[in-house]
């Protein structure tokens, strides 16, 4: 009954940390950033592809972008960044590209800015330090995309072959999928790892962790495309009072609620760093 309890205090506290640290507050001005960087860090996307010869690539991982979304939200977006898309100059060295980047790590400089709040740190890396360290995380997440998408074309072919001489027989199409969706969790698992990781404050007392927070922003993630989807579908009736907004506001409140849960992520992360350092101040012996 003890570890019931346990876990209960620990969201309390979390919940109420978060709402201590204006987490609504941030998540929409992450919602915000997000929303505008979306459209420039697909262009630097669908550029790099191109320029290493990937270029179905890009497209594949919008592909598998839409397929987690609400299908009204993938309604809005699809739309737009296809035309986007099909209308980019090619090439990756244009002022276009350089302008797609730096509003990309606007955003990621506003996650960094939710996480050091959630650890109520308050200082903060020079700006200089801060905007080459976005600049070099979306090319490291844009990489990383194409290098996971290339390796999706490859994966039916080798798993054909490993079928064609295996001599058991099962439910390879169970398996199959079942592996799939362990790739798309674990995707997307470790690059809320690397983003709790990169992005939280240095010179902190006690290893802050970034595994808890990473899985408890996907179950907030799940929850939230549901429960999404649900809510439009009897809810939702924007276009009654935003008109030709209707779309835009749907996008951006289902970003509002993606900040929501990554901002809950890190303050699962800070909750977990700052009952390790109660700990280590009871164990260490007083003068």
């Amino acid at each position: 009954m003890e570890k019931p309890t346990a876990f209960v205090k620990f969201l309390i506290r979390t919940i109420t940390n978060f709402n201590k640290h204006d987490g609504m507050v941030m998540a929409g001005h992450l919602a915000f950033l997000g929303l505008l960087a979306l459209f420039p860090f697909i262009i630097f996307l669908v550029s790099l592809a191109g320029t290493f010869g990937q270029s179905t690539a890009g497209i594949d991982a919008l592909n598998v972008m839409f397929d987690h979304m609400p299908p009204d939200v993938v309604t809005v977006l699809r739309g737009p960044i296809e035309k986007m898309i099909s209308t980019s100059s090619k090439g990756i060295m244009t002022f276009s590209i350089i302008g797609a980047i730096w509003v990309s790590s606007s955003a990621i400089d506003a996650a960094r800015l939710a996480i050091v709040r959630a650890y109520s740190a308050v200082s903060r890396r020079p700006y200089l330090r801060r905007r080459a360290e976005g600049l070099i995380l979306v090319i490291i997440s844009a990489s990383s995309i194409i290098l996971g998408m290339t390796a999706l074309v490859f994966g039916p072919v080798i798993w054909k072959t490993i079928i064609k001489y295996s001599p058991v027989e099962a439910d390879w199409g169970f398996l199959w999928n079942l592996i799939r969706l362990s790739a798309s969790f674990g995707l997307i698992f470790g690059a809320l790892c690397l983003a709790y990781f990169i992005l939280k404050p240095r010179r902190l007392l006690a290893p802050g962790p970034v595994a808890p927070g990473a899985v408890g922003a996907i179950v907030v993630w799940m929850v939230i495309a549901n429960s999404f989807s649900i809510y439009l579908k009897y809810f939702g009736n924007y276009d009654v009072t935003y008109g030709s907004l209707a779309g835009a506001i749907i996008a951006l409140v289902f970003f509002y609620f993606l900040s929501v849960g990554f901002i809950i992520g890190a303050e699962i992360n800070a909750e977990i760093y700052h009952r390790r350092l109660e700990k280590m101040e009871k164990i260490q012996p007083s003068d």
